[in-house]
């Protein structure tokens, strides 16, 4: 074998070698970014049952949370309560609807949260004040989406 043939099997032998190296490459970041992926939903679900545990664990803010915000007989400290309390929940939406798009979670995320905010807080004077606040942060697809879903249909600017 002349030092021509030896060099032309090297080259095959260093193709094959480079080949498999980018198929391992490849598969080692598929299974990374599906890692990725489950312990960001798994993130979202903890943020969401912590959420739960603490309302069914403190039953001064539970009454809060059954009083009928609509009734315009909230204090200042409850209104501000329910301002903030909605305001969380509408970055948790944000965080989740941005992970969807992106792929890394599931509808079922959003579709959760969404079953939440549908409640009817967000019907309130209080829920409309806090999406009024924040929905300037949110690009036109997602706001014409979230008002859809929450309130039937877009909302005009002066409503």
């Amino acid at each position: 074998m002349t030092l021509d043939q030896i060099a032309n099997w090297a080259q095959i032998v260093e193709a094959v070698i480079l080949s498999l190296s980018i198929v391992f490459i490849g598969a080692e970041a598929r299974q990374t970014l599906q890692h990725s992926r489950t312990q960001f939903g798994h993130g979202l679900t903890d943020r969401l049952y912590d959420r739960y545990f603490a309302i069914s664990r403190d039953p001064n803010f539970s009454q809060f949370l059954v009083k009928d915000w609509s009734s315009g007989e909230l204090s200042a400290e409850e209104n501000f309560r329910a301002l903030n309390l909605l305001g969380a929940d509408l970055i948790d939406l944000f965080d989740t609807y941005d992970a969807w798009k992106e792929g890394l979670v599931g509808r079922v995320h959003v579709d959760m949260r969404m079953q939440l905010i549908k409640l009817g807080a967000f019907l309130s004077p209080v829920g409309r004040s806090t999406w009024d606040h924040w929905k300037i942060t949110r690009d036109e697809e997602f706001q014409i989406w979230f008002e859809t879903e929450v309130y039937g249909s877009p909302l005009s600017p002066d409503a």
